[in-house]
């Protein structure tokens, strides 16, 4: 029999935005589904199955996930950048490979330049959680950096036009408001899901660790002072 989750949503996001950290949250509280990027064929191992221009993802795919992927408590959820739904979806196809009505989660960062610089630094070493090791030593790069923080302002306003012009209003995450005060963020998500929250609820842990450091700092400074160097 196939499952029909009551709630579905979407983690509207852009790249290092911080969109691992709130599903790996939200995953650990055993009550918002196991939102990842289902959209992603490079993560979902579709890769070597498409060309550039493909719209690979239709209903079956969701309703695979949905298979597998649905907590206990009937909320399924998935996390995406932009880019990913314009390229392997199609906005105007994604609500319709959902069984139930789509909810959005907006998640943004303030610091623009950081979140550039972070993904920069990825790129470069391949390293886009603290679980993966870095492949080599990242070297600075005005300009990576400059068209990293071009794509995640595109990626970012992508999504409010997309919102905009549907009239929905998502419920927002600032990501540096996530980091400051995650059982508040956490417990404003499940309410705006509908999901109850039980009365001894109390932050999960999990595995991911900080990635800016020292060297990010650095690169910030001379990032906005201009240098090219």
């Amino acid at each position: 029999m196939a499952i029909t989750p009551h709630t579905c949503y979407l983690i509207a996001a852009s790249p290092r935005s911080g969109s691992q950290l709130l599903g790996a949250l939200l995953t650990a509280t055993g009550l918002a589904g196991f939102p990842d990027e289902h959209f992603n064929p490079w993560h979902m191992g579709d890769a070597t199955n498409f060309f550039p221009s493909d719209l690979i993802y239709g209903p079956e795919h969701i309703q695979r996930l949905i298979e597998k992927h649905t907590s206990p408590n009937g909320v399924f959820g998935t996390k995406t950048h932009f880019l990913q739904v314009t390229n392997f979806v199609g906005l105007d196809r994604l609500e319709s490979l959902y069984p139930t009505h789509l909810k959005y989660i907006s998640l943004t960062r303030q610091d623009v330049e950081r979140q550039g610089i972070s993904l920069a630094r990825a790129a470069q070493t391949d390293s886009y959680n603290s679980e993966m090791p870095p492949t080599k030593e990242p070297a600075y790069n005005f300009y990576q950096i400059a068209q990293c923080t071009r794509e995640v302002r595109v990626q970012a306003k992508g999504w409010e036009t997309y919102f905009h012009n549907r009239g929905i209003e998502p419920f927002r995450v600032i990501y540096e408001d996530l980091v400051a005060d995650q059982e508040g963020i956490l417990r404003g998500v499940l309410d705006f899901l509908g999901v109850a929250i039980p009365p001894d609820f109390q932050t999960p842990e999990t595995h991911l660790k900080k990635q800016a450091d020292v060297l990010t700092d650095l690169w910030v400074e001379k990032f906005k002072q201009g240098d090219q160097t």
